[in-house]
């Protein structure tokens, strides 16, 4: 059994709370003492992520005008930071989405991408134990973790 979230917070999946979610973000991560490197550059990843995830959510999870719901768990462990961001929609497939054209950056993908590429790594789909579809994303501290 794993332990209890040191986070965990439920806001309706609207784009009218996704700045509070990227101020809180910003808040929690600049400041943690694990995330501090030289350049800031942990700290400011992780926060891209988190609102990246969470702007999938509001974006693609839900149809226009339904009150869905968007549940952030956080984790920090000794030598890394676990995340889950949870929807209760359809769900999709994360290996259908292509890679974006970061030269000329049109259309989806671009969130993905950005999770893809800072996180050591991640997996989605559904979990029956928190009854929705889970992003569950991890990233070492000082290397890189593998899945657990």
């Amino acid at each position: 059994m794993e332990r209890k979230a040191d986070i965990d917070l439920e806001v309706t999946a609207s784009l009218f709370y996704l700045p509070a979610v990227g101020h809180f973000a910003k808040s929690l991560f600049s400041k943690h003492p694990k995330l501090q490197d030289e350049e800031g550059d942990l700290a400011y990843s992780m926060e891209l992520v988190l609102y990246e995830a969470c702007a999938n959510v509001i974006r693609h999870a839900y149809r226009e005008g339904e009150n869905g719901r968007l549940r952030l768990r956080i984790w920090f462990h000794s030598d890394r930071l676990a995340m889950r961001v949870v929807d209760f929609g359809p769900g999709f497939d994360p290996e259908r989405i292509p890679t974006p054209d970061l030269d000329e950056p049109k259309g989806g993908g671009l969130g993905l991408f950005i999770i893809r590429s800072a996180m050591d790594w991640f997996r989605y789909g559904y979990s029956s134990e928190e009854q929705g579809n889970v992003l569950h994303m991890e990233k070492g501290f000082t290397e890189k973790v593998e899945p657990s």
